[in-house]
C-alpha cells in the first residue's frame, strides 16, 4: 500500500507541475493575444485603420479611372497621329528631293 500512495502523490505531483505549466503558458498566450489584439486595433496604427485608408484610396482611384482612361486613349491617339504626319513628311521629302535631283541632272 505504501508503494501505491507514493506512486500516486507522485502522479499527483506531476499533474500539478502540468498544470502549473499550463497556466503559465495560457498567460503568455494571453499576452500575445493582448500585443495581436493592440496592433490589430491601434486607432492611429492599427491593421483597421490601414486597411480603410487603402479601401478609401481604392475608392478615389476607381473615381478617377474614367478621366485617366480618356487621357490614355488621347495619347494612343496622338501617337497614331504622329506616326502618320511622320510618313507624310518623308514622302514630302522625298518628293522634294527627287524633283531637286530632276532639276539638277535633267
Amino acid at each position: 500500500m505504501d508503494k501505491t500512495c507514493n506512486t500516486l502523490e507522485q502522479e499527483i505531483a506531476l499533474m500539478k507541475k502540468d498544470i502549473e505549466t499550463l497556466s503559465e503558458n495560457i498567460k503568455e498566450l494571453n499576452d500575445k493575444m493582448d500585443k495581436l489584439m493592440i496592433k490589430l486595433l491601434d486607432p492611429d496604427e492599427g491593421l483597421v485603420v490601414r486597411v480603410n485608408k487603402n479601401t478609401s484610396r481604392l475608392d478615389e482611384r476607381d473615381k478617377n479611372l474614367a478621366g485617366w482612361m480618356k487621357d490614355v486613349r488621347d495619347f494612343h491617339y496622338m501617337k497614331k497621329w504622329k506616326s502618320t504626319v511622320t510618313r507624310a513628311l518623308w514622302g514630302i521629302y522625298a518628293t522634294i528631293i527627287g524633283y531637286i535631283v530632276k532639276l539638277i541632272f535633267w
